[in-house]
């Protein structure tokens, strides 16, 4: 009988990148090169520069090792290993029925102009978006670009 696998997980961790598209080139390049587990790449650019989340499918431990080698970057200006991630997603939808099945779904979502704004942990958005079906309009979704209680 085989030895059951490690269970994992989702460990997000987050950039920022000084040098434009050839700093995320070397990062792709790098994930590739180490074969990092990605599961997940949103890139995003502020008023800081260039914000990249990463979604690694490995235990936190393994999570952490990745990230110390990231840091090790030339183009890498600040890396942190949160301990939560949030997905938001924008919608545009043909029924009200949302609301309650965001609530029993565990995820944030309210109406803002027509458009209803949801965030929550990365599988609970997948989930709800997916019990919505035929009743979903247009979508966009931004990823794993927030953290809960991240102030910049």
């Amino acid at each position: 009988m085989a030895p059951k696998a490690a269970a994992t997980a989702l460990n997000p961790i987050e950039l920022r990148l000084s040098g434009g598209m050839m700093a995320l080139n070397r990062l792709i390049m790098t994930f590739q090169n180490k074969r990092m587990p990605v599961a997940g790449l949103t890139v995003g650019r502020d008023g800081g520069g260039m914000r990249a989340t990463i979604l690694l499918d490995c235990p936190p431990e393994t999570a952490r090792r990745y990230a110390a080698l990231l840091a090790g970057l030339e183009d890498v200006e600040r890396i942190e290993v949160p301990e939560g991630t949030l997905e938001v997603a924008l919608l545009k939808t043909s029924s009200d029925d949302w609301r309650e099945s965001a609530a029993r779904a565990v995820v944030e979502a309210h109406e803002e102009g027509g458009t209803v704004v949801a965030s929550g942990d990365p599988e609970s958005v997948e989930a709800w978006l997916d019990s919505l079906g035929d009743e979903v309009e247009d979508i966009v979704r931004l990823g794993p670009v927030a953290r809960p209680g991240d102030g910049g």
